[in-house]
């Protein structure tokens, strides 16, 4: 071992750390604590390290070298930029064409938060920038102290000293360093014993072609331009900085290994003729400067945007595609994690697909780091030959770089597209995962009516409706048959849904069979005081109307408005377009006054009853070739309901989209009607306060409005518990088995 290079202990760190974690699971998932701590070790000398660099080496710069620095450092940024731009264009053409749905996602009611610029950027409190790790800030403050200090007659006084403490720092990093091969073992074992292989089957599109992107530009494109302008090769680039990328691979974080990172370079610029103390001083400015700028590796992550459009059926149009390419220049100043909502709020993707990305940065942190590390090693490379005066221009390499760069793109997008085609039939899509969802609840037994009616069993004199309730062994649940999530039919012709599964819930607890009753539309209110129903539960909006004619429950769930409109329909896109129409028409179910609400913002408006949601879609298929739906004289051109309802509704009927034209959310509460019964409404809103503090309401919530299939907690896959274990118990159970035979 003692002969072994340090980046071939490191590998073989990650292939042991990752073996580990395979084999033992979760078991050794506390190994991620060592790896954290290791990452701690690397980071703390960072900060201070970049600091004082920069003010020592500011502090000695001259006026004229600045301005080359800054000059040549923009123009090679530009390019790097521009060439991550053009495969944001090229590489989403590896998505075959897909389908799918948007399940409800509650950022759809959230207030936006804008990005604070100002504290990423500006240093107004020095130290508190440097506690928290606010790089950009530190790096500005860095770049005034030293070009305060470059016009000191005595600057030196105050340099030589911090020349020393970062050549300290230096030798700190470096001590640090010769235990990463144990660190990244441990990193590597956390991460894949607690990696979730479910999750990231449904993200193979991205995570396919984000690889491919890291591939080509870090092993193809940017060897290739360094070539062809600098003296510098490949070989001997890859070679001194082999170790480092392993590190940075196995850490996902290029600034703890950022010293080291920065001595590599200067160990690539000894290596060439051109080697000159004032090329290697250039480094120390170069790296820190750059380290807030965008990164190739930071920039390639939107790519997740145009997958994102595509996983949720509404890929990107070419008229998209100005508004992506700016919002993707302008967030990629900040961290992914902050950027990627703002550019999905902003192309109307739904922004529970960031969930998804969230999953994807075990794996892509890791990868989009060590492209943002050979971006930086680029930009410092091509900055520097610049600077030196030795910039050349290969005509011949270039014509290289343009024949096998365009081959290789071409045929890794169209392979990809191919693969991706293949592997995404066995990936359910939104539709296949609702008609998979089972309920939560304790199944009671039940009965569906086929058409409504009275209770068999009328009360007795004086009985409550709870007394009759426990008589009887049977509640009676009004329901819609077409009023997904909350209650609906799935591909296997079974009742499920949101409501249906409280009704299991609440029949267990009364300890009684359900018989679900079919609500006419437009016969709500007639059927419960007919005594139809004992409790309705389907999503029935809180109104002026129902409260005066009703016995109605406490408030369950509050929803926002919404309009469902067909995907190419624009007329409801923002409050400016729709403002601006001179009529449109919208239907809604038998709630008048909710419409009138939502019409008071858009005057020319008007709304059309409809008996249920599947009148609108009947008349929507008859004009398939119309962006509005036409009953005679009518045009109905959206239907308003709320948008946990509308977002299901596009899992179930491809075409469609959720939209909120107005300027703010309107709320509305749920409720259950129930029997006019004093005990009877007392036990609910109890129910309903037990249930929702114990999780009952929400779990469902998650399932069957955001989508998330309710699953037991399970131990992570493993070797050991999943393949050994298991063997072991039959081999010893035929062991067992034959010594009884033999007994016998």
């Amino acid at each position: 071992m003692k002969n072994l290079s340090l980046s071939t202990k490191v590998l073989l760190g990650v292939i042991l750390g990752i073996i580990t974690g395979l084999f033992f699971g979760e078991d050794v998932a506390w190994l991620g604590i060592i790896g954290d701590i290791f990452i701690g070790l690397l980071q703390m000398t960072v900060l201070p390290y970049i600091m004082f660099s920069l003010i020592v080496n500011i502090g000695r710069l001259s006026l004229e070298n600045g301005k080359k620095i800054i000059k040549y450092g923009l123009i090679f940024l530009f390019l790097l930029l521009n060439i991550g731009l053009l495969y944001l264009i090229i590489l989403p053409l590896s998505f075959p064409d897909w389908t799918s749905g948007n399940f409800y996602s509650s950022d759809f009611v959230q207030p936006n938060v804008p990005f604070d610029f100002v504290k990423l950027y500006i240093p107004a409190n020095p130290f508190e920038s440097m506690s928290d790790n606010v790089v950009p800030a530190v790096v500005l403050f860095s770049i005034f102290i030293g070009l305060g200090v470059m016009k000191l007659p005595n600057k030196e006084a105050l340099l030589k000293p911090l020349d020393v403490l970062t050549d300290g720092l230096n030798q700190v990093n470096k001590m640090i360093v010769k235990i990463t091969p144990i660190g990244v073992f441990s990193i590597a074992a956390g991460v894949v014993s607690t990696l979730s292989w479910s999750d990231l089957s449904r993200l193979q599109g991205y995570l396919l072609v984000y690889l491919l992107a890291v591939i080509l530009i870090t092993f193809l494109v940017l060897p290739y331009l360094i070539s062809i302008f600098t003296p510098y090769s490949s070989k001997t680039i890859f070679k001194i900085t082999r170790s480092t990328l392993i590190t940075i691979f196995a850490t996902g974080k290029i600034i703890v290994v950022y010293p080291q990172l920065i001595e590599n370079i200067k160990e690539i610029i000894r290596s060439d003729t051109h080697n000159s103390e004032e090329s290697q001083d250039r480094v120390d400015i170069i790296m820190p400067l750059a380290y807030p700028f965008p990164n190739l590796g930071t920039f390639m992550i939107f790519i997740f945007v145009p997958f994102a459009a595509w996983f949720t059926g509404k890929a990107m149009e070419f008229s998209d595609y100005p508004i992506f390419l700016s919002s993707t220049f302008l967030s990629s100043f900040v961290a992914p994690i902050t950027g990627l909502p703002f550019s999905l709020d902003l192309l109307k993707i739904p922004k529970e697909t960031f969930q998804l990305f969230v999953v994807s940065t075990v794996i892509t942190d890791r990868i989009r780091v060590v492209l943002g590390a050979f971006h930086l090693i680029a930009l410092t490379l091509l900055t520097i030959t610049a600077c030196g005066g030795y910039l050349k221009f290969n005509k011949r390499k270039l014509i290289q770089a343009i024949v096998v760069i365009s081959i290789t793109t071409i045929v890794s997008v169209i392979g990809l597209r191919s693969l991706l085609e293949r592997s995404m039939k066995n990936i359910p899509t939104n539709l296949e995962i609702v008609n998979n969802f089972k309920i939560i609840s304790p199944q009671q037994d039940f009965v569906i009516l086929d058409k409504t009616k009275r209770n068999p069993n009328p009360k007795w004199r004086g009985e409550n409706t709870l007394s009759r309730i426990k008589r009887r062994g049977k509640v009676r649940v009004g329901y819609f048959k077409h009023a997904a999530p909350f209650s609906f039919h799935n591909q296997d012709s079974v009742l499920v849904g949101y409501g249906i599964d409280l009704a299991h819930q609440l029949a267990s607890d009364l300890n009684v069979s359900l018989e679900f009753v079919p609500i006419i539309p437009g016969k709500l209110i007639e059927g419960m005081n007919k005594d139809h129903y004992d409790i309705i539960m389907s999503d029935i909006f809180l109104s002026s109307r129902y409260a005066e004619d009703l016995e109605l429950s406490k408030p369950y769930l509050d929803v926002s408005l919404a309009l469902l409109t067909k995907k190419e329909n624009k007329m409801f896109d923002n409050f400016d377009t729709t403002s601006k129409l001179d009529t449109f028409t919208i239907s809604f179910i038998d709630r008048k006054e909710i419409a009138k609400d939502f019409l008071s913002f858009f005057p020319k408006g008007g709304s059309y009853p409809v008996p249920e949601i599947q009148d609108y879609f009947e008349f929507s298929k008859i004009s398939k070739e119309q962006d509005s739906v036409q009953n005679d004289s009518i045009v109905i051109d959206a239907h308003l309901t709320s948008a946990e309802r509308a977002a299901s509704i596009t899992v179930l009927e491809s075409g469609y989209k959720v939209v909120n034209p107005l300027p703010y959310h309107i709320n509305n509460s749920l409720v259950f009607p129930i029997a006019r019964d004093n005990v009877w409404r007392a036990y609910i809103d109890k129910w309903i306060d037990f249930r929702k503090q114990d999780g009952t309401f929400e779990k469902v919530y998650d399932q069957w409005i955001l989508g998330n299939p309710y699953e037991s907690k399970q131990k992570k896959w493993s070797i050991l518990e999943n393949v050994i274990k298991p063997r072991l118990a039959s081999d010893q159970n035929m062991e067992t088995d034959s010594l009884e035979v033999q007994k016998k």
